[in-house]
């Protein structure tokens, strides 16, 4: 069909697996219909005549033998390893699923790489303030998002944002946020010459949380909409979690890389401190922005692509 050409998530049946498991539950009904027909016809007394028993009892063997197969044949399609393949194989055959895929990941990208500069920040303040200090100021900026996302969502404030930018919009709302917190980061490394004050980069590191959680998820989450159930209950958790685990640890490979490429080339600068520095800004803000951008770049496309789908199952309803 025409959704089917859009994007292959649509299709309510990708496979012949997936038609096994319509085929098998569509006997087991009819078995079980044949078999409560056969209880209601004898509890009436046996009425034919001797020859037919013969012919009854065959066909209450080779009824049982067909649910046999029929549970094992079910059974089997439906074993974990199955389940994963046809998860794999419905991600790759969609674009609207690589796309969520990719934009997943990309937001772990920059999320684990802002939390190095997180890390090293507050192992600075650590060397001035006790544990117990530490402990108590990151417990209390983390209460303060978690009421911040409260609000937006009990006042329906975050629906309201949501609603008002639209689909492509809101997709694009959080790398923008996270492209726009890395500018300020560049221009204080730019301006004062040192790391960031801690208190900016967590406003700006929570605020793009807050947004997240508040706005952004609920609409990514609707991109699920109106796709088959192979893509919803298979393909679905593969996305929400290898995307995340990819991201992360794409973040960890990136920062490795790049520094050995500096260490080996002698590109870059070492500042007094022991930090590095590429094109005046530390290598982490510069891997961060890339990937924000990437990021923005997805977003359009994922949203491009979402709003086509919506067109044509307008057009079906």
């Amino acid at each position: 069909s025409t959704s089917e050409q859009v994007d292959s998530s649509l299709r309510r049946i990708t496979s012949n697996n997936s038609m096994k498991r319509c085929a098998s539950s569509s006997s087991m009904n009819n078995i079980r219909r044949g078999m409560s027909s056969g209880n209601n016809l004898s509890s009436l007394g046996n009425t034919e005549p001797p020859k037919q028993i013969g012919s009854a009892a065959t066909d209450t063997i080779t009824t049982e033998n067909t649910m046999q197969d029929v549970h094992v044949e079910s059974e089997d399609d439906n074993t974990f390893k199955k389940r994963l393949l046809r998860g794999v194989l419905t991600i790759f055959r969609s674009r609207l699923l690589m796309t969520i895929f990719t934009y997943n990941a990309l937001y772990a990208t920059t999320t684990v790489l802002l939390s190095f500069q997180r890390a090293e920040l507050v192992s600075n303040r650590s060397s001035h303030n006790s544990v117990d200090s530490n402990t108590a100021f990151l417990a209390n900026i983390n209460i303060a998002s978690s009421v911040a996302v409260f609000i937006l969502q009990a006042s329906g404030l975050g629906a309201f944002i949501a609603n008002s930018l639209g689909l492509r919009g809101t997709l694009s709302l959080m790398p923008m946020v996270r492209l726009l917190g890395v500018a300020i980061l560049g221009v204080w490394h730019v301006k004062v010459r040192e790391p960031p004050n801690l208190v900016l980069f967590l406003v700006l590191d929570e605020f793009t949380k807050v947004i997240n959680f508040a706005v952004a998820k609920p609409v990514r989450e609707n991109l699920w909409r109106g796709l088959s159930n192979e893509a919803r209950y298979e393909a679905k958790p593969i996305v929400d979690t290898l995307a995340n685990r990819w991201g992360g640890g794409s973040a960890a490979v990136l920062i490795s890389l790049l520094d050995r490429i500096m260490v080996y080339s002698g590109f870059g600068e070492k500042l007094e401190d022991g930090s590095k520095s590429l094109f005046g800004f530390p290598p982490l803000l510069i891997l961060c922005s890339v990937s924000a951008v990437w990021w923005a770049v997805v977003s359009a496309d994922l949203g491009h692509i979402r709003h086509n789908i919506d067109v044509e199952l307008k057009k079906n309803e």
